[in-house]
């Protein structure tokens, strides 16, 4: 049986919260070469944690992910299974990224959009559902901060209904501000003129931020919290997934 201490068990807990990660991140991750965390992925794989897939969706190294079932045993809730694809892959590493820099392996400190997903739970047929925002973080400062990450130009009208939900959201979580995360100029171009066509004189703070620029600039920071069960080494169960790497 696979052994897995207290590090492998917070960076699980974070691909399981964050769907997964290509492995040059997950080194990132973990402060290790990539050759190095390769070797860690098969032991996770082993402990049938991680899926025996290695696909590369889009070009670059190939990703990581927990089975359906290890996710529902680091996460407790119910869940289906997920792959990688090239139109979630851009995406997906850009949350996470944004995560690590802004904190780091703290467990504590991020909300993530699969957890917020998991509260709206299923929505009935012709109802609408709620936003879910790619994330939320707590600062510093203490106070909690809604997060979207934007790669791509929405147009206007689109932008400014999304960022309209994504600010209720925020005002119905209590958070202080909601900030938008943007790579190129057309992104914070059209996520500008959005803000300046509503309304946003009351409820939390809309800040636009690059996202570049802070990915750049944000050292790495150090894991903070574990999960519960102390600095001894955890034997995880051998758990079977008959749904993994199918996608959900």
């Amino acid at each position: 049986m696979t052994r897995l201490g207290p590090r492998d068990m917070t960076a699980l807990t974070i691909l399981a919260e964050m769907y997964g990660a290509p492995m040059d991140v997950l080194a990132r991750m973990l402060g290790v070469t990539v050759d190095r965390a390769a070797r860690v992925a098969r032991n996770w794989t082993e402990a049938q944690m991680l899926a025996k897939q290695r696909v590369t969706p889009v070009p670059g190294r190939p990703w990581v992910f927990p089975t359906r079932a290890a996710v529902e045993a680091l996460t407790g809730r119910a869940t289906q299974a997920w792959l990688p694809t090239p139109k979630m892959a851009a995406h997906t590493r850009a949350v996470l990224e944004l995560r690590l820099a802004l904190v780091g392996l703290d467990l504590d400190r991020w909300i993530s959009e699969r957890s917020l997903r998991a509260e709206v739970g299923p929505t009935k047929a012709g109802v609408a559902r709620p936003h879910i925002h790619d994330g939320r973080f707590l600062t510093d400062a203490g106070q909690w901060w809604a997060v979207e990450v934007e790669l791509t130009p929405k147009n206007l009208g689109a932008a400014r209904k999304a960022m309209a939900a994504a600010v209720r959201a925020a005002q119905r979580a209590e958070c202080e501000s909601l900030v938008y995360y943007c790579r190129s100029d057309a992104v914070k171009a059209v996520t500008t003129d959005a803000a300046a066509s509503l309304d946003l004189s009351s409820g939390p703070k809309v800040r636009l931020r690059d996202l570049d620029a802070e990915l750049s600039s944000s050292p790495p920071r150090p894991g903070l919290r574990v999960i519960e069960g102390g600095a001894s080494d955890h034997e995880i169960p051998q758990v079977t997934d008959p749904n993994e790497g199918k996608a959900g």
